[in-house]
């Protein structure tokens, strides 16, 4: 299940995380298939983007992607530059790390957390500092694109773990949703 923000936050499932041969590079495809369906739905709501371009400041984007590792950021710099239907809206688009963030702020952000696997390890996902910064960048929406697996249980008094307990709260009032994966999957 993934959960999406309705002015509030969200989180989501995602596929196993992929690491480099070195352990020191992670990403996760699923994921970021996700967060460019996501993306998509975003910039095609014509209300929204005609908002969002009459409002927004010269290097404002509108849209924020914080992705936990650097190399979630190139994939998904990579797919965004691949996009067509992005076209010229990309100006309304940043990615980057979460530890390049910081004093940063967007209408909009969709956080790829990445992390996914059988262990259940949470690597640097277990500091606060960061998993603040990356939560707190959304002035009017946030989306958490995630594994649930990984945040309940053992994980769950984690920041993230936290996390996932407050969209399930909210959303239980109605104020987040939880969310199939599917409705955002791009081929």
């Amino acid at each position: 299940q993934i959960t999406a923000g309705h002015g509030g936050h969200s989180y989501t499932t995602s596929g196993d995380t992929t690491s480099s041969d070195d352990g020191v590079n992670r990403w996760n495809m699923m994921e970021a298939r996700i967060v460019m369906g996501l993306l998509q739905q975003i910039i095609e709501a014509d209300d929204f983007v005609a908002f969002m371009e009459d409002d927004l400041q010269p290097n404002e984007p509108a849209i924020g992607v914080i992705c936990m590792y650097s190399k979630q950021r190139e994939v998904i710099d990579k797919m965004v530059s691949e996009a067509v239907w992005l076209e010229n809206r990309r100006r309304l688009l940043k990615v980057d790390t979460v530890d390049s963030y910081q004093g940063k702020e967007n209408r909009i952000v969709i956080l790829s957390t990445v992390r996914n696997n059988t262990a259940l390890k949470p690597g640097f996902l277990r500091s606060p500092n960061r998993i603040n910064v990356a939560i707190s960048r959304a002035m009017e929406r946030l989306y958490v694109v995630g594994a649930q697996r990984m945040w309940e249980g053992r994980n769950a008094d984690l920041p993230l773990g936290q996390v996932r307990k407050r969209v399930c709260e909210m959303a239980a009032q109605e104020r987040a949703a939880m969310l199939n994966p599917e409705l955002f999957l791009v081929t």
